[in-house]
């Protein structure tokens, strides 16, 4: 398990690779699903260091106005924190968001 003072947005030894030209190497969705993961912790109070900031920076500007960041994050709170409703149909998410998020959980629990 990872201390909470070792929390990070991104694994410190990919933060150069993903400056240095791998962000360009993924997916739309890829780096979409990153922008939000890393603005959601954010938003939920994480400090990013100086380097998290330019990889979330980068994030944005490769995103340009695709999508509405602080609208996915309100719905992805709002889906996680809300109640199930009854009549609701189960939510399919697409192979490569289901990859990504099970990476995301084994790179916070140290698996990763």
């Amino acid at each position: 398990m990872v201390h909470p003072k070792e929390r990070r947005l991104f694994a410190p030894s990919k933060i150069d690779w993903l400056l240095g030209g791998g962000l360009e190497t993924l997916s739309g969705a890829e780096r979409q699903m990153l922008f939000v993961m890393a603005e959601t912790e954010i938003q939920d109070g994480y400090k990013p260091t100086s380097e998290e900031k330019r990889v979330v920076a980068k994030l944005c500007a490769l995103a340009g106005d695709d999508y509405d960041v602080q609208d996915i994050c309100k719905k992805v709170a709002a889906m996680v924190k809300g109640r199930k409703d009854s009549n609701a149909r189960t939510l399919s998410l697409p192979s490569d968001m289901r990859r990504l998020i099970k990476q995301a959980v084994r790179t916070r629990s140290g698996q990763g």
